[in-house]
């Protein structure tokens, strides 16, 4: 089906398309960008990201490996009073550049305007939430693009005990033949999540593998055994959501991304905060503001009256970042950890 350029002239009866999208759900849930710009995720670095109003963002990321072991010196002199060790930290910054956006167009003839049948307002309306519905995608793309990019170790002490492949913790939700589920597939997650240090609880997004299994726990299915996966599921505490970008990501319904609040977040900027503070006129038939998504996403919303041509732009200004990879030191048995992981649901 090709994409119409032209404005459909009023019938007798009209129900409006965008009415029928709404009433069936037409928006697409996007989970883990909702996730990444909740005030849950944002909060533990929010004072961290700086400057805003108008200025590109950049996050800086301060901390200092913790000291190994062998740095204890046992047997010491009690009486020993000055020190030849020195120790500093790690900075890490993440900055945002003008050509970080995603971008959505549409021009309107002031002709077309006259055979269109909507109210003037609503129809604008209407075309400022279609263009932001593709954005917000298009960002929802590329954050999990970038995320499973991101993905960090488990550390040693994690792939001592499970099977870790490519940096892939392996799981299986089934038991040998592939009908009965595997009853501790969620406790050996956030049993992994536990071993790896994780700050947090974990919560995680991915393919319809899990979605399947999570699904069953939750109908109260299959006590194999005597053991109530519903209750074992509501014990862990383990939040999952299924999203179609991550498992696109992956390219596989098998794997899922596991994280855990503060750890990845999306650095925004907006280029209609730059006067913030103070009154400036920008002239007629023209004006640049700051609107959300649905799912929270800041955008720019430029619209220009051209003598009679209406034009509306919406630019999404943005960065995915995750904390490094070397939050620890090499001979640290958590190593490569940085709160961003990957499950691999391998089945019998």
């Amino acid at each position: 089906m090709s994409i119409s350029r032209i404005l459909s002239e009023c019938p007798n009866i009209q129900a409006p398309l965008s009415e029928a999208f709404i009433a069936t759900g037409q928006r697409e849930q996007l989970p883990f960008l909702e996730f990444l710009l909740s005030a849950q995720n944002r909060r533990p670095v929010t004072t961290y990201v700086s400057p805003g109003r108008g200025k590109l963002q950049r996050m800086e990321a301060r901390w200092a490996q913790r000291l190994p072991e062998s740095e204890v010196t046992a047997g010491a002199d009690i009486l020993t009073c000055s020190s030849e060790n020195t120790y500093g930290d790690v900075v890490t910054t993440y900055d945002l550049t003008t050509e970080d956006t995603y971008q959505a167009s549409q021009k309107i003839s002031a002709t077309d305007i006259a055979r269109h049948c909507q109210d003037n307002s609503v129809y604008v309306l209407e075309r400022v939430m279609y263009l932001m519905d593709v954005v917000e995608r298009a960002v929802a793309s590329a954050a999990a693009s970038q995320a499973v990019l991101s993905i960090g170790s488990w550390g040693t002490e994690v792939s001592s005990f499970y099977d870790v492949t490519a940096n892939c913790l392996e799981i299986a939700t089934r038991q040998t033949g592939g009908q009965a589920l595997n009853e501790f597939a969620m406790a050996d997650v956030l049993q992994a999540t536990r071993m790896a240090n994780y700050p947090g609880a974990p919560i995680a997004f991915g393919g319809a593998e899990m979605q399947r299994y999570v699904n069953a726990v939750q109908a109260g299915c299959c006590t194999q055994y005597g053991l109530d996966l519903a209750a074992i599921s509501a014990q862990n505490g383990f939040a999952f959501a299924y999203d179609y970008r991550i498992a696109q990501a992956f390219e596989s319904q098998n794997n899922v991304l596991v994280s855990t609040p503060g750890a990845m977040q999306w650095l925004s900027y907006n280029l209609a905060d730059w006067n913030s503070g103070f009154n400036f006129n920008t002239g007629n038939g023209y004006s640049r503001t700051i609107a959300f998504t649905p799912s929270g996403l800041p955008v720019d919303l430029t619209m220009k009256d051209d003598c009679g041509n209406l034009s509306i732009i919406v630019t999404a200004t943005g960065l995915f970042a995750a904390l490094p990879t070397d939050l620890y030191e090499a001979s640290d048995r958590f190593a490569g950890i940085n709160y961003v992981n990957c499950v691999s649901i391998v089945n019998p």
